[in-house]
């Protein structure tokens, strides 16, 4: 009698204690996980933060362009033509640099200086090109409007190029997630069915699982959604 007890007493203490390994290992498992994850968000807001202003920049871009050819040929000078740019509300994104331009050419410093200090700073590629090269001819005196128009032209270029660099990279995407997001929780699901994962019996099978569809789907999910937006903001007009 004494000898079934104990037993049973030591059945139950061996339950609690694989019931603990497993709720330890769980732990681990999440705090392994989700704490690196913070601190990479953390530093990545920023930066998608930053790219994501750039590509909202980019898809207004070419209407930037025509506003100011149009000033150009108009008879504004170009320090002029860059300084109304900020007036129009369909170029309300440009604002901190147009405003950053407008402020530092009243206080009387150079506009090739100037130009080249503000494409240092903002995240829209094209425009940052377009400052440079401005700030170069306008430093050399040279007439402004050809080089505007070749802007354009080659625009639309650089676009169609975007746009087959988009699909290739929408299709890896895609591939991705649906290893991430489908097929390996479908494989936890069959491993775990067969209950052969558990090494030496402490980590529960269904931990895994639950892990899985808890945390590594939606988290593919999003990260998903995320690049996918940035990458077609690329190209939006």
């Amino acid at each position: 009698m004494i000898i079934a007890v104990v037993v049973v007493v030591g059945l139950i203490i061996l339950n609690m204690i694989t019931t603990l390994i497993n709720a330890i290992v769980t732990t681990l498992l999440i705090t392994l996980l989700v704490i690196p994850a913070s601190l990479l968000m953390m530093l990545l807001i920023p930066k998608i933060i930053y790219a994501n202003r750039g590509f909202k920049l980019e898809s207004k871009y070419l209407r930037l362009l025509y506003f100011l050819s149009t000033f150009i040929v108009a008879g504004l000078g170009i320090t002029k033509a860059l300084i109304r740019l900020k007036d129009f509300e369909e170029l309300r994104d440009f604002n901190i640099e147009l405003e950053l331009i407008a402020n530092e050419v009243h206080l009387g410093k150079d506009l090739d200086e100037v130009l080249h200090y503000v494409a240092s700073i903002t995240p829209c590629k094209s425009f940052a090109s377009l400052l440079t090269t401005i700030g170069n001819v306008s430093k050399s005196g040279r007439d402004v409007l050809p080089v505007i128009n070749y802007l354009i032209d080659n625009y639309f270029i650089d676009i169609r190029s975007r746009m087959e660099e988009v699909i290739d990279y929408v299709s890896i995407l895609s591939e991705a997630f649906v290893v991430i997001a489908l097929i390996f929780p479908l494989i936890v699901s069959i491993i775990t069915s067969t209950s052969t994962l558990a090494p030496f019996g402490i980590l529960d099978p269904y931990v895994l699982l639950i892990i899985t569809t808890l945390l590594i789907v939606p988290s593919s999910s999003l990260a998903y959604y995320i690049l996918v937006d940035y990458v077609m903001s690329v190209v939006q007009l």
